[in-house]
């Protein structure tokens, strides 16, 4: 899918974390609704700012000067992408799917069983789901599937 408006993807930097934590606050409880919320956007912030940006590879889908998504990859794990709800479908995920895609041959991730539209996304781009677990390994005890990626040899 080729993006519908023009985003452009930079690495993400400390003071993007404000926005990022709401990114990533609405993006789960439009798509998952009934998932605990166990930190509030505060906190988010925080966990974004000094944990997840400085060691991780974040890039930050920017509509304008407003971020509008970001993905999180540590090695092979993407263990954050998050798209504003009112940017949904416009192939922004896509986008920065290709940028954890493009850096590795394979990648893996975590997502909730229960988030259809997650679990659809990936298998879309080749994911494969590997492992159910009931939950009791994610801090919000709520069943999950690990997803692998592999990139195609030849």
């Amino acid at each position: 899918m080729e993006l519908l408006s023009p985003i452009a993807l930079r690495p993400a930097r400390p003071e993007d974390a404000p926005a990022l934590a709401l990114i990533h606050r609405g993006a789960r409880t439009e798509a998952m609704p009934w998932l605990p919320v166990l930190h509030g956007v505060e906190g988010l912030q925080g966990y974004l700012r000094d944990r997840v940006i400085p060691t991780q590879e974040v890039w930050v889908a920017c509509d304008g000067e407003t971020a509008v998504g970001f993905i999180a990859i540590k090695g092979d794990w993407i263990d954050h992408l998050y798209i504003a709800p009112s940017h949904w479908h416009q192939g922004i995920g896509t986008a920065l799917l290709a940028k954890a895609r493009a850096a590795s041959p394979f990648l893996r991730l975590w997502t909730f069983q229960g988030n259809a539209m997650a679990r659809a996304f990936y298998a879309r781009h080749g994911f494969e789901e590997v492992e159910l677990t009931n939950g009791a390994g994610n801090e919000e005890q709520t069943p999950d599937v690990r997803m692998e990626w592999r990139a195609l040899s030849g």
